[in-house]
Protein backbone atom coordinates (compact mmCIF):
# COMPACT_ATOMS: atom_id res chain seq x y z
CA UNK A 1 0.00 0.00 0.00
CA UNK A 2 2.65 2.46 1.28
CA UNK A 3 4.74 1.64 -2.47
CA UNK A 4 1.92 2.30 -4.43
CA UNK A 5 1.38 5.49 -2.71
CA UNK A 6 4.86 6.21 -2.64
CA UNK A 7 4.73 5.68 -6.68
CA UNK A 8 2.19 7.86 -7.34
CA UNK A 9 2.67 10.55 -5.42
CA UNK A 10 6.28 10.09 -7.24
CA UNK A 11 4.61 10.47 -10.76
CA UNK A 12 2.44 13.34 -9.82
CA UNK A 13 5.44 14.94 -8.15
CA UNK A 14 7.35 14.16 -11.86
CA UNK A 15 3.99 16.03 -13.89
CA UNK A 16 4.27 19.08 -11.22
CA UNK A 17 7.67 18.84 -12.45
CA UNK A 18 6.94 19.22 -15.60
CA UNK A 19 4.45 22.09 -15.46
CA UNK A 20 7.42 24.26 -13.35
CA UNK A 21 9.41 23.24 -16.61
CA UNK A 22 6.89 24.77 -19.07
CA UNK A 23 6.07 27.49 -16.62
CA UNK A 24 9.93 28.98 -16.66
CA UNK A 25 10.05 28.10 -20.29
CA UNK A 26 6.52 29.94 -20.89
CA UNK A 27 7.90 32.96 -19.04
CA UNK A 28 11.11 32.86 -20.68
CA UNK A 29 9.16 32.96 -24.40
CA UNK A 30 6.77 36.02 -23.02
CA UNK A 31 9.34 38.25 -21.12
CA UNK A 32 11.74 38.32 -24.63
CA UNK A 33 8.49 38.64 -26.64
CA UNK A 34 7.27 41.72 -24.56
CA UNK A 35 10.89 43.14 -24.91
CA UNK A 36 11.02 42.42 -28.38
CA UNK A 37 8.01 44.01 -29.36
CA UNK A 38 8.04 46.28 -27.10
CA UNK A 39 11.77 47.48 -29.24
CA UNK A 40 11.23 46.58 -32.11
CA UNK A 41 7.34 47.44 -32.85
CA UNK A 42 6.59 49.83 -29.90
CA UNK A 43 3.86 47.34 -29.08
CA UNK A 44 4.45 45.54 -25.78
CA UNK A 45 2.77 42.16 -25.38
CA UNK A 46 -0.28 42.71 -22.78
CA UNK A 47 -0.42 41.98 -19.25
CA UNK A 48 3.32 40.39 -19.04
CA UNK A 49 3.58 41.67 -15.69
CA UNK A 50 0.68 40.50 -14.55
CA UNK A 51 0.90 37.04 -15.80
CA UNK A 52 4.68 36.49 -15.09
CA UNK A 53 4.10 37.36 -11.97
CA UNK A 54 0.52 35.84 -10.77
CA UNK A 55 1.06 32.40 -12.70
CA UNK A 56 4.40 31.70 -14.04
CA UNK A 57 6.92 32.51 -11.22
CA UNK A 58 4.30 30.90 -8.90
CA UNK A 59 3.83 27.57 -10.82
CA UNK A 60 8.29 27.84 -11.33
CA UNK A 61 8.84 27.84 -7.81
CA UNK A 62 6.32 25.70 -6.07
CA UNK A 63 5.02 23.24 -8.43
CA UNK A 64 8.71 21.10 -8.42
CA UNK A 65 8.78 21.21 -4.46
CA UNK A 66 7.28 17.48 -4.65
CA UNK A 67 9.85 15.93 -6.85
CA UNK A 68 12.77 17.12 -5.06
CA UNK A 69 11.80 15.95 -1.85
CA UNK A 70 10.83 12.63 -3.33
CA UNK A 71 14.16 12.48 -4.44
CA UNK A 72 15.44 14.27 -1.40
CA UNK A 73 17.01 17.25 -2.95
CA UNK A 74 16.58 19.45 -0.77
CA UNK A 75 19.77 21.32 0.94
CA UNK A 76 20.80 18.92 3.45
CA UNK A 77 23.55 19.59 6.13
CA UNK A 78 25.29 16.54 7.49
CA UNK A 79 28.04 17.63 9.79
CA UNK A 80 26.30 16.07 12.77
CA UNK A 81 25.06 12.70 11.18
CA UNK A 82 27.32 11.99 8.66
CA UNK A 83 28.51 9.35 10.69
CA UNK A 84 25.56 7.78 12.37
CA UNK A 85 24.65 4.22 11.36
CA UNK A 86 21.85 4.01 8.50
CA UNK A 87 19.13 3.05 11.41
CA UNK A 88 20.04 5.92 13.60
CA UNK A 89 19.80 8.43 10.72
CA UNK A 90 17.02 6.28 9.38
CA UNK A 91 15.11 7.34 13.07
CA UNK A 92 16.07 10.97 12.71
CA UNK A 93 15.19 11.18 8.87
CA UNK A 94 11.93 9.34 10.18
CA UNK A 95 11.34 12.45 13.23
CA UNK A 96 12.16 15.20 10.43
CA UNK A 97 9.75 13.59 8.09
CA UNK A 98 6.97 13.75 10.63
CA UNK A 99 7.93 17.35 11.82
CA UNK A 100 8.17 18.06 8.00
CA UNK A 101 4.34 16.97 7.40
CA UNK A 102 3.02 18.68 10.30
CA UNK A 103 4.69 21.80 9.03
CA UNK A 104 4.15 21.90 5.48
CA UNK A 105 0.67 20.08 6.31
CA UNK A 106 -0.50 22.96 7.92
CA UNK A 107 0.78 25.25 5.01
CA UNK A 108 -1.22 23.26 3.22
CA UNK A 109 -3.73 23.61 4.72
CA UNK A 110 -3.95 28.05 5.52
CA UNK A 111 -2.99 27.96 1.57
CA UNK A 112 -6.10 26.09 0.61
CA UNK A 113 -7.88 28.32 2.97
CA UNK A 114 -7.19 30.95 1.27
CA UNK A 115 -7.52 29.89 -2.23
CA UNK A 116 -11.03 28.82 -1.41
CA UNK A 117 -11.73 32.34 -0.02
CA UNK A 118 -10.44 33.90 -3.13
CA UNK A 119 -11.92 31.39 -5.89
CA UNK A 120 -15.23 32.50 -3.93
CA UNK A 121 -14.24 36.50 -4.00
CA UNK A 122 -13.39 35.99 -7.72
CA UNK A 123 -9.52 37.71 -7.17
CA UNK A 124 -8.54 39.51 -10.38
CA UNK A 125 -5.78 41.76 -11.61
CA UNK A 126 -6.45 44.53 -12.87
CA UNK A 127 -4.22 44.30 -16.46
CA UNK A 128 -4.87 47.55 -18.24
CA UNK A 129 -6.81 46.55 -20.75
CA UNK A 130 -8.44 43.51 -19.24
CA UNK A 131 -9.17 41.91 -15.99
CA UNK A 132 -6.57 39.09 -15.28
CA UNK A 133 -8.14 36.48 -13.06
CA UNK A 134 -5.72 35.31 -10.40
CA UNK A 135 -7.70 32.96 -8.32
CA UNK A 136 -6.63 30.12 -9.86
CA UNK A 137 -2.92 30.71 -9.47
CA UNK A 138 -3.50 30.61 -5.87
CA UNK A 139 -3.89 26.57 -6.26
CA UNK A 140 -0.61 26.04 -7.34
CA UNK A 141 0.85 26.20 -3.54
CA UNK A 142 -2.01 24.27 -1.44
CA UNK A 143 -1.87 21.62 -4.25
CA UNK A 144 2.30 21.03 -3.99
CA UNK A 145 2.62 21.74 -0.24
CA UNK A 146 -0.27 19.36 0.30
CA UNK A 147 1.58 16.53 -1.68
CA UNK A 148 5.06 17.75 -0.41
CA UNK A 149 3.52 16.66 3.21
CA UNK A 150 1.80 13.29 2.00
CA UNK A 151 5.81 12.48 0.68
CA UNK A 152 7.09 13.94 3.78
CA UNK A 153 4.76 11.60 5.79
CA UNK A 154 5.42 8.31 4.24
CA UNK A 155 9.27 9.01 3.91
CA UNK A 156 8.93 9.46 7.71
CA UNK A 157 6.90 6.30 7.92
CA UNK A 158 9.45 4.35 6.45
CA UNK A 159 12.00 5.41 8.15
CA UNK A 160 10.89 5.39 11.81
CA UNK A 161 9.98 1.30 10.46
CA UNK A 162 13.28 0.86 9.53
CA UNK A 163 15.23 2.70 12.09
CA UNK A 164 13.21 1.38 15.47
CA UNK A 165 12.43 -2.65 13.65
CA UNK A 166 15.29 -2.81 11.33
CA UNK A 167 12.57 -4.01 9.03
CA UNK A 168 12.04 -2.53 5.13
CA UNK A 169 14.18 -0.44 3.45
CA UNK A 170 14.77 3.50 4.99
CA UNK A 171 13.75 6.04 2.54
CA UNK A 172 16.01 7.18 -0.01
CA UNK A 173 19.12 8.65 1.40
CA UNK A 174 21.01 11.17 -0.05
CA UNK A 175 24.94 10.51 -1.21
CA UNK A 176 27.44 11.45 1.66
CA UNK A 177 29.35 14.05 0.25
CA UNK A 178 32.35 13.25 2.28
CA UNK A 179 32.64 9.84 0.27
CA UNK A 180 33.16 11.59 -3.22
CA UNK A 181 36.61 10.65 -4.33
CA UNK A 182 39.03 13.64 -4.89
CA UNK A 183 41.47 14.56 -7.14
CA UNK A 184 44.64 14.23 -6.54
CA UNK A 185 46.73 17.24 -7.83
Amino acid sequence: MLVRLERGLEVFGNVLMWFGGLAITLMMLQIAADGCFKYLLNRPVVATLEIVTWYYMVATVFLPVVCIQVHKKHLMVELFTMKFPPRRLALLEGVVGLAGCVYVGTLAYLTADYACDQTIAGEIQDATFFDLPVWPSRWMLPIATGAMALVFLLQGIRDLRFGLTGQGAPSLQPKKSMEMPVEEA
